[in-house]
């Protein structure tokens, strides 16, 4: 699906990490956040992931909040603590710990228009 056309290039100079374990639901993220201009980054297991947040130059980060068994509450904190900005995706409601650690994040709730990625990662930026 193809981004509406204001969101041709929004995200340009722009590095994003994207975190699912879901491959068919990352590489759809990952399209069309590339799409918008972003330099993408992923990760589909939860070191994976932390290890990128501790360690990679990033703009924002857009996670999944379920990993599996395990959730991306420490890639949020990781992130949090570097002061790189990050939006929740997810079919079910965050949990507690997560809200009350991350209570600025947004939080888009499956199924998702995915417009609505790009527009996100712009709002969290601050773009």
């Amino acid at each position: 699906m193809r981004n509406n056309a204001e969101d041709v290039q929004a995200l340009q100079g722009m590095r994003v990490l994207v975190v699912d374990d879901e491959f068919l639901i990352a590489i759809a993220i990952e399209d069309v956040l590339k799409d918008a201009g972003a330099d993408i980054v992923s990760a589909v297991t939860l070191p994976a992931a932390l290890k990128i947040a501790t360690e990679e130059p990033l703009s924002a980060a857009l996670l999944d909040v379920r990993l599996g068994r395990e959730t991306s509450e420490e890639v949020a904190d990781t992130l949090a603590a570097r002061a790189i900005p990050f939006v929740f995706y997810s079919g079910q409601p965050l949990p507690d710990s997560m809200r009350e650690k991350h209570p600025g994040a947004e939080v888009l709730v499956k199924p998702i228009r995915h417009d609505a990625f790009v527009q996100a990662i712009l709002r969290c930026a601050g773009e």
